[in-house]
């Protein structure tokens, strides 16, 4: 067995504890965010992160100890290859993302969508389900079926307490005047879901927005995605075109509703707030149309930044925010927000920030990794 793996399973039998984003947290701080994670590239577990390295042909899910900064791939099977399907760090998917509950790794499954033959015809069904593989062997099980629904491959996810939370779509299908089925991954209903871990309950909560039925290009465009907790709410952005004549890469050109969901009555409404691809427990940041600057919300002080960014560009940018720096990986800057100086990633552009622990910034890109100290961090 690995020694990541290893680390796992003594993480999952001393606590089931979770933070949204791998930083050192003050005790008032890990009180509230003991049952919450925010699940979406990275997969916080413990003192690490699971991710995905490689491309659709040849993918692994690794973990990297923060500690140690070494890398395993996210399987205990003894002199396992990691090369075949069989494997669980392929089994896992590409895009699908795993979630770490007690001693046990959470990943869905789904056709996808299908047509199969009945005594009544033709006839469109989905089969998506939940898998659940022990830390210890890598064994996996199914825990849940559904079928009204794929999760979204490029989905993200928040884990309350022993519910985790996702967003699901019915695939559009249609059926041409020849009799063939047509379906897609955008423009069907978006439903927000839930499962509960320890009764492995399913529930569809329903539609997360409606309104855009009006535009005729809704259909083709329309999606949802979770982008996180903030301030105790979990929040939903959903996208869709009003006009596909308009230039695809101008602000105007897709319309974003949020919505905040309340966890205790499992009820949303349209927040207050704009879009945000980027926050965490204390953090939000959102493109700002009017202005055509980054602004942000941190520890409930202000900030506008002017990157010459466009909405499309911000979405892309893979903003993060650790410890009071804002990381721009595509931009090759980071700014501390103490006093909103710049500074340069140096070497390590399109370094994705992932983590802040012992005091150290922890940086990934596909499989490279490194550990910076503040001091680090300033002469880059």
């Amino acid at each position: 067995m690995s020694k990541i793996l290893t680390l796992l399973i003594s993480i999952a039998i001393m606590s089931t504890m979770f933070v949204s984003c791998g930083k050192n947290k003050s005790p008032e701080e890990t009180e509230y965010l003991t049952n919450i994670s925010y699940i979406s590239d990275y997969s916080f577990y413990g003192d690490g992160v699971a991710y995905t390295v490689g491309d659709s042909q040849n993918y692994t899910k690794r973990f990297l100890d923060f500690g140690s900064m070494e890398q395993s791939p996210l399987c205990a099977v003894p002199n396992c290859t990691h090369s075949t399907s069989s494997c669980l760090s392929k089994n896992i998917g590409r895009f699908y993302k795993p979630v770490f509950y007690n001693d046990y790794v959470y990943f869905f499954t789904s056709n996808g969508g299908a047509v199969r033959e009945t005594t009544d015809g033709h006839e469109f069904y989905i089969n998506s389900s939940l898998m659940r593989a022990s830390l210890s062997s890598s064994e996996i099980e199914c825990v849940c079926e559904f079928n009204d629904c794929v999760p979204r491959e490029v989905g993200n996810y928040v884990l309350y307490g022993n519910i985790l939370y996702f967003i699901g779509d019915d695939r559009a299908v249609t059926v041409d005047e020849l009799g063939a089925y047509n379906w897609s991954s955008s423009g069907g209903t978006m439903y927000l879901c839930s499962i509960n871990l320890d009764t492995n309950e399913y529930t569809n909560h329903g539609s997360i927005y409606d309104g855009d039925e009006a535009y005729e290009s809704s259909k083709y465009t329309r999606s949802s995605n979770i982008y996180g907790v903030y301030d105790g709410k979990m929040y939903i952005s959903h996208a869709f075109v009003k006009d596909q004549s308009l230039d695809p890469m101008s602000d105007e050109y897709y319309t974003y509703i949020n919505f905040e969901f309340d966890f205790e009555t499992e009820t949303w409404k349209e927040s207050d707030l704009p879009s945000s691809p980027y926050l965490n427990d204390n953090f939000y940041s959102y493109y700002d149309i009017s202005s055509k600057t980054i602004k942000v919300i941190y520890n409930d002080k202000e900030y506008e930044f002017d990157l010459e960014l466009n909405l499309q560009g911000f979405r892309d940018s893979g903003c993060s925010e650790l410890n009071g720096k804002l990381f721009f990986p595509s931009l090759g800057i980071w700014y501390d927000l103490s006093d909103s100086s710049e500074h340069s990633m140096g070497n390590y552009a399109e370094y994705d920030a992932v983590g802040y622990y012992d005091e150290c910034y922890i940086l990934i890109k596909s499989n490279k990794t490194i550990k910076l100290t503040e001091e680090e961090l300033f002469t880059l």
